[in-house]
């Protein structure tokens, strides 16, 4: 958020507000009244107004908070919902700064990964939060790259960066609502599903039947382990939500090794044991 922003107020001339633009390099501005903020104004709103109105002319009362402790991927869903280029950010009812649509968005690069345009694994704790404080369904699927470490040495890194894209492009175009993916690290995906365990294992056999029908790179041969990891398999007593979260995708991720090893397409965790599935 920008700390040092810049209110204005509600009989400001435009003019003014204008000049104040080049000063601080602002976008948009708070209007207060009264010592209550009454709207907003942006860069938009003063360059469709006439230079001789008042703020109060040209300002929007469709006025957007968003708490400071917030995730950005929360202000992103915000931003999405009310369509407003200016959020103002509240620490316990006081006003402690503003974001803005190009500000969200140049952070938000820095969590999305550069190969795949994929998300960061902090876009999937996010909503894994989400489901768990709504008592909803969750299952993680956890996908590794079979001997991706062969394909780089055999077809070179390019190559494999231009795999690890095709598969990025896969998830994303074929991931249902209310499902999400990022990339984990490496050769590795990390999927949230809102899934009882016996829909999620359909979804990822499905999924895995679309990765070994596709013409990759060169033709090169690719296939992928996965492991499952439901969270009602997970005996927990901790109430630390990101712990349950992380001891989750860990337990996924278990599975998909597990697969692996054994040559199977998927494991399912359950209760820290396993299933395993061939294709």
């Amino acid at each position: 958020m920008i700390k040092k922003y810049v209110v204005v107020n509600a009989v400001d001339g435009l003019r003014h507000i204008q000049s104040l633009v080049l000063e601080n390099n602002c976008e948009g501005f708070p209007v207060m009244e009264d010592n209550q903020i009454i709207g907003i104004l942006t860069y938009k709103d003063l360059l469709q107004s006439h230079p001789n109105r008042i703020a109060a002319d040209a300002m929007s009362d469709h006025i957007v908070y968003i708490d400071a402790h917030s995730s950005i991927w929360k202000a992103k869903e915000v931003f999405d919902a009310n369509h407003t280029d200016l959020l103002l950010v509240l620490d316990n009812k006081e006003l402690v700064g503003i974001i803005t649509k190009s500000l969200l968005e140049a952070e938000l690069g820095k969590h999305i990964d550069l190969l795949t345009e994929l998300p960061k694994s902090d876009f999937i704790y996010y909503n894994a939060v989400r489901f768990i404080e709504s008592n909803q369904e969750l299952s993680f699927v956890f996908f590794d790259v079979n001997n991706f470490g062969l394909i780089d040495k055999e077809y070179g890194h390019i190559t494999g960066d231009i795999i690890l894209k095709e598969l990025g492009t896969l998830f994303k175009t074929n991931l249902p609502e209310q499902t999400y993916v990022s990339r984990f690290g490496g050769d590795e995906f990390l999927v949230l599903t809102p899934y009882y365990i016996d829909k999620c294992y359909t979804f990822t056999q499905n999924l895995l039947k679309i990765i070994s029908r596709y013409k990759f790179h060169k033709n090169i041969p690719v296939s992928v382990s996965a492991g499952i990891a439901e969270r009602k398999a997970m005996q927990e007593n901790s109430q630390n939500t990101l712990r349950t979260i992380s001891n989750l995708i860990n337990l996924a991720s278990l599975a998909s090794t597990k697969a692996k090893k054994e040559k199977c397409d998927l494991c399912i965790a359950t209760n820290y044991a396993s299933r395993t599935f061939a294709g």
